[in-house]
């Protein structure tokens, strides 16, 4: 569980490979809206996507600092991380109090359903999100074509690196 902009969401603990703490973000001018940034993690280029963007939820929303936690998904076989506001932890929902959600009330259908919040002391509901239905078929290719942007961006660099480096050893 966790919350963005004081709504409490959650995903699913097997979508979840690993918290992290927000690094140093390269920020690309053709980022689109909801992208903050994107990171290197184990080689790959991670795009780090704000939820708050994405579930309409700006208004009451934090802005993202260094004590912001990020939740690292595979998303299409390809790490992606989502930032949250404050993890709140894990919780043990029975089925038999989780509730569907009505899939035409919420953007591509990414509310799976809800529990009652008993975690963060506040009451109400828990809407439980699933990761894989958070962007729509098109802004998951815009997500593909920036991402490889951003690779071949940071390809670049390194080249360049690589070129200063091999230039000072032979000085």
């Amino acid at each position: 569980m966790f919350s963005v902009a004081g709504r409490a969401l959650a995903l699913p603990v097997g979508s979840v490979r690993r918290f992290l703490p927000l690094p140093r973000l390269d920020r690309l001018p053709t980022a689109p809206l909801p992208v903050e940034g994107v990171f290197r993690y184990q080689g790959e280029v991670v795009p780090v996507l704000r939820l708050d963007v994405l579930l309409d939820l700006s208004a009451g929303a934090a802005e993202p600092n260094l004590y912001s936690p990020l939740f690292l998904v595979t998303w299409q076989g390809r790490p992606a991380a989502l930032l949250a506001d404050r993890v709140h932890g894990d919780t043990l929902v029975d089925p038999a109090e989780r509730t569907p959600s009505d899939p035409s009330l919420t953007f591509n259908g990414c509310a799976a359903g809800a529990f009652p919040d008993r975690l963060t002391g506040r009451g109400g509901t828990v809407t439980l999100l699933d990761p894989d239905r958070l962007l729509s078929e098109a802004e998951a290719r815009l997500l593909d074509a920036f991402r490889a942007v951003a690779e071949r961006r940071l390809a670049q660099w390194r080249q360049s690196q690589d070129a200063d480096s091999s230039a000072d050893g032979a000085a």
